[in-house]
């Protein structure tokens, strides 16, 4: 069943990584008015949290986005509220005070007040909740596969016994190399909750990505399940269709209200590193 499953994620994963970081995606966004697209990260880390505005006419293309400027940002937590401030070099990007970290398994408020309305809207609102911290990583492992010419992401960690669902990303000598959302991977915890995952496959990458002597980096963030919702549902409109029998284009999932698109979200994440060393097989 292990092996099974093993192979079914190594396959999924290998799909999902043909699409390139510089991919032109076509998303039905009801496009005959313009919408407030919103990306927003809060974790436990220092400098990660901001929250980025654009327009919907450039959002899911590789055209430079439009930014939304001048713009009033807020993040509400308890009692307290925290203002973001615009990155003068990066128009519609707020970043939060360097001090300012979030904490599992408190609730986040964004509230977004625009100078200029965008679809009749000056006023977006979302709340997230941060999920408890994820299973602590024992270790990683590279497997190259030169058949396929991609490094398979094997994870070793003992999973809680709690319903969770996960995000990975890879880095590279401490570079993202998974930036794009087609190449993000998620996951829930059905085929191995509460039980060690014994270095099941959770990545697939290209072989010019990683080069011996390289140091790689994985990350396991525990996200909601909406937003575990939210990256599948996009992953599912960039995937090319056949026209037979494919349903209609349909609009991306979202838990910004005002029929904005994107997503506010909460989460932290464990890290687990090695060092590439040269495959027997590599060329």
């Amino acid at each position: 069943m292990k092996k099974k499953f093993q192979i079914y994620i190594s396959l999924v994963m290998l799909i999902l990584a043909i699409s390139s970081c510089t991919e032109r995606i076509n998303i039905d966004l009801d496009e005959s008015y313009v919408r407030l697209a919103v990306e927003g990260y809060i974790t436990p880390e220092e400098g990660e949290q901001h929250v980025k505005l654009t327009k919907t006419s450039d959002y899911f293309y590789n055209n430079p986005p439009q930014g939304v400027t001048q713009a009033q940002v807020k993040v509400t937590t308890g009692d307290s509220a925290v203002l973001f401030v615009e990155d003068l070099e990066n128009p519609g990007y707020y970043r939060a005070p360097i001090d300012f970290r979030g904490i599992p398994q408190q609730t986040y408020s964004l509230e977004i007040q625009l100078k200029d309305a965008i679809n009749n809207s000056v006023y977006y609102q979302s709340t997230e909740i941060m999920p408890h911290q994820p299973a602590v990583i024992d270790s990683i492992e590279l497997e190259y596969n030169a058949r396929w010419e991609r490094w398979l992401v094997h994870l070793y960690a003992w999973e809680p016994p709690s319903v969770n669902y996960y995000l990975f990303n890879g880095y590279v000598n401490g570079e993202i190399i998974t930036d794009s959302v087609s190449r993000k991977s998620v996951t829930d915890d059905k085929l191995y909750n509460g039980n060690y995952t014994g270095g099941i496959t959770v990545m697939v990458l290209y072989k010019d990505e990683i080069s011996p002597g390289d140091t790689f980096t994985l990350s396991l963030s525990n996200i909601t399940k909406s937003y575990y919702d939210f990256i599948l549902n996009v992953q599912e409109e960039i995937q090319p269709k056949n026209p037979l029998f494919s349903g209609p284009p349909a609009n991306v999932i979202s838990n910004i209200d005002n029929d904005a698109v994107g997503y506010f979200a909460a989460f932290s994440s464990s890290y687990a590193s090695v060092l590439v060393t040269v495959p027997e097989d590599w060329k």
